[in-house]
């Protein structure tokens, strides 16, 4: 569970998550260019077996991962999340 100020609970204490280096824009299919290398894993050790085998990637805790949408959502969307441009 989230709220706008970070990660409250999970049920996996371990999980991490895995990205996408950011070497490439992420074109119109997102999906397939971006949403298809990040994923949730249990553990760091599930995490890494699935990395090694796809180049590019590299793991984050939920903590990070969390940080990590925010500051690009704020980059972003400013206005939406009471900033402004």
């Amino acid at each position: 569970m989230v709220s706008p100020g970070g990660v409250l609970e999970t049920s996996h204490l371990a999980a991490i998550v895995s990205f996408l280096l950011p070497n490439r824009d992420f074109d119109a299919d997102v999906i397939q260019s971006f949403c298809h290398f990040v994923h949730f894993f249990a553990s760091a050790e599930a995490g890494q077996d699935w990395t090694a085998e796809h180049p590019g990637t590299f793991l984050l805790s939920l903590e990070e991962a969390f940080e990590l949408g925010r500051l690009v959502n704020a980059l972003n969307f400013p206005s939406a999340l009471g900033g402004g441009r």
